[in-house]
């Protein structure tokens, strides 16, 4: 029994002779687990290290860039400012003395109405046969010459014309129509006194049309033919008539691009009269008496007065049917 015990520890202690290494081997096995969870730890801090020194690497490139951006930023605007300041530099330009110019307003209006001068007309109650020119004898109850008015102007004229009618013997009755004086009793001084403008014919004087050699003069006793139906009445006071005429036809001579205004009579060529034949109107006196009336009682006539004014026309004027050049008057 001793035996075999012995020999059990004998053999016990050649397997543990034998077997020295082993506890060490275990405590490398040991520490070799140990050293892989280091290593482990180690590549896991390692990955942990590079991802955080790869964001800060990229940290510092988006830095770097940021920053990088922000100096081209820098410079560019500071270029900018740079040519700013060139543009705004006036160093570079240069200047000249300075110089005058003369600009002339070639405003060469011409206002040059022709009236007639004189006047002559007769009331004729009874028709006695009146001369009125070299071989024209009027019965009318009015007779009158025939009146002329010329527009020489370098624009479109209206020439108004206030003829005042005042009766001397304060007894004359002035109405519309030739129906009213057909109309009066024996007792009424009727009258009916009216304006006879131009048709629109031509206008002449000794045979030969107006033109632009016409003498205000030679405007008191002209040849028309008249538009009846379109006469006007007139009555004791102030009456008006008006004409739109057309402007006459200038050639402008000798203007040039100069330091003076030439004078008008350096430039101004008058042609003709208006191709139109509006420049020329005409008027003659007409009407109508009471022939049963006792006009020997009166003394005295009637005074008529005529005056003329003008202003240029501004296009919107219409024209009377039936006559050359009147219009209405408000």
């Amino acid at each position: 029994m001793k035996k075999q015990i012995v020999m059990v520890l004998i053999s016990a202690l050649i397997i543990g002779g034998s077997n020295l290494s082993l506890p060490g081997n275990v405590v490398n096995a040991k520490q070799l687990d140990e050293v892989e969870k280091k290593e482990e730890s180690s590549v896991f801090a390692t990955e942990e290290e590079n991802k955080e020194k790869d964001s800060e690497k990229e940290e510092s490139v988006t830095e770097d860039t940021e920053e990088t951006q922000k100096d081209i930023d820098e410079d560019t605007l500071n270029t900018e400012e740079k040519e700013l300041e060139v543009i705004s530099d006036h160093s570079d330009i240069l200047e000249s003395s300075e110089v005058e110019m003369t600009v002339p307003i070639y405003n060469y209006e011409i206002d040059n109405v022709i009236v007639p001068t004189t006047y002559a007309m007769s009331l004729n109650p009874y028709g006695l046969p009146i001369v009125v020119g070299k071989d024209n004898v009027s019965t009318e109850q009015v007779v009158s010459k025939e009146y002329g008015i010329i527009n020489k102007s370098s624009t479109d004229k209206i020439v108004t014309v206030t003829l005042t009618v005042e009766d001397l013997n304060n007894e004359i009755t002035f109405v519309d129509s030739e129906e009213e004086v057909k109309n009066s009793d024996d007792e009424t001084y009727a009258v009916y006194l009216s304006i006879i403008p131009s048709d629109g014919k031509e206008i002449k004087i000794d045979g030969v049309e107006a033109d632009t050699d016409t003498s205000a003069s030679a405007l008191s006793d002209v040849d028309m033919s008249g538009a009846k139906e379109q006469a006007v009445a007139l009555h004791a006071g102030e009456n008006h008539i008006a004409f739109r005429l057309s402007r006459a036809t200038y050639n402008f001579d000798n203007i040039s691009l100069s330091k003076e205004k030439p004078e008008a009579e350096e430039v101004l060529n008058l042609i003709g009269l208006s191709p139109d034949g509006r420049s020329v109107t005409a008027f003659t006196f007409g009407g109508a008496m009471n022939p049963k009336a006792d006009w020997e009682k009166l003394s005295k006539g009637i005074k008529v007065s005529a005056a003329y004014d003008y202003q240029t026309a501004d296009g919107t004027e219409k024209i009377i049917d039936g006559t050359g050049s009147l219009i209405a008057v408000d």
